[in-house]
């Protein structure tokens, strides 16, 4: 069998400075006797020049070379491209796809014969810290952020040290999950200083976190549940119960949904009495030379569990390619997907 060439893409959605292989990932791919090719330009937001990926062994091409050329496409998110593109019978793509939200994707990508694999369906390990485990790999980036992002905003110390320009006491700081998102959240807020208090959810009420919101200098919400319309467990009216010059930031604002109410996705706004509301559910972007990294780590890891002999071996008796492959040779493979494709197909009055 002729050895396959994967092929990596920019990322090209709004604030999205990630990408899906960076140089020092390319030697494990390599090894695996796959050829790899990257986008021109590809990795310059999260500081790896091309430069780089030539000395890795990689060639850099222009994008319409790497869809052509790559038998393995990889991205962080699905490609963006034109709707009159047609992929080649046979084609893998791999990237967190998200099939659930996309189903007219899923459907006319499948139809053309390309074999889709969502990293974002491998079940979570704990801590996300698995070799294959990216959604928990990038949550635990995110969280990271967020307390710097929430902090940045806040504008004090969150130690309260006088001598930083403090208030001589630690700032309160809620986190609502207990993900890996919200576990490294908490861990970095305390390393900053603040007194933080976790809460548990779904599990916890809603009436036990406005209590906990109310008196809070920063809340952070990180209750994603993939798959899932994310929960509202932050209202307006504690929101409007919290102190001026206090931050909210919801990690799970999207157009899915969103677990704080006066929440919208990529914006950040003022609401009253002087609280700063922030939606983003891109906030591993914001740190792109860590995230990449560990994103490419994944992929190299998986890469290493489908490939043999040089080329892509699909094996759906494998439970690890049981999760992960969701279209082959035409056929919708996973049955959730499955069911939202019938779902669209039935409101459109599709044949």
């Amino acid at each position: 069998m002729a050895h396959q060439t994967v092929g990596v893409y920019s990322e090209t959605a709004p604030g999205e400075r990630r990408v899906a292989v960076v140089p020092t990932a390319v030697r494990s791919i390599l090894d695996l006797g796959l050829a790899v090719v990257v986008e021109t330009g590809a990795g310059c937001e999260a500081w790896f020049p091309d430069s780089a990926y030539a000395r890795a062994g990689a060639r850099t091409v222009p994008r319409a070379e790497v869809f052509d050329a790559a038998d393995i496409l990889i991205g962080v998110r699905p490609p963006n491209i034109a709707a009159t593109h047609r992929f080649r019978a046979g084609q893998a793509l791999i990237c967190l796809l998200q099939p659930l939200y996309v189903p007219d994707l899923i459907r006319r990508w499948a139809e053309q014969g390309l074999t889709m694999i969502a990293a974002d369906l491998l079940p979570p390990t704990r801590g996300g810290a698995g070799p294959m485990d990216f959604l928990g790999a990038q949550e635990r980036v995110a969280g990271y952020q967020a307390v710097l992002t929430a902090a940045h905003i806040f504008g004090r110390c969150l130690s309260g040290d006088a001598r930083g320009g403090g208030t001589g006491q630690p700032a309160r700081v809620v986190i609502i999950g207990r993900g890996p998102a919200g576990h490294e959240a908490a861990a970095t807020a305390r390393q900053l200083g603040a007194v933080v208090h976790v809460c548990e959810s779904p599990q916890r009420s809603c009436v036990d976190i406005a209590a906990s919101v109310r008196g809070s200098d920063i809340v952070i919400a990180t209750a994603e549940i993939p798959g899932r319309q994310p929960p509202v467990l932050v209202s307006a009216r504690s929101i409007q119960a919290m102190r001026p010059g206090s931050v909210v930031l919801d990690t799970t604002a999207s157009g899915f949904g969103r677990a704080v109410e006066l929440a919208q996705p990529g914006v950040t706004r003022m609401v009253e009495p002087g609280v700063t509301v922030v939606g983003d559910d891109n906030l591993a972007s914001k740190t792109p030379t860590g995230a990449s990294t560990a994103y490419a780590s994944g992929i190299a890891a998986l890469l290493t569990h489908l490939v043999r002999g040089g080329a892509l071996s699909i094996d759906l008796t494998d439970p690890t390619q049981a999760e992960v492959v969701v279209t082959h040779h035409r056929d919708v493979l996973n049955d959730a997907v499955w069911q939202r494709i019938l779902d669209q197909i039935s409101l459109a009055g599709l044949p």
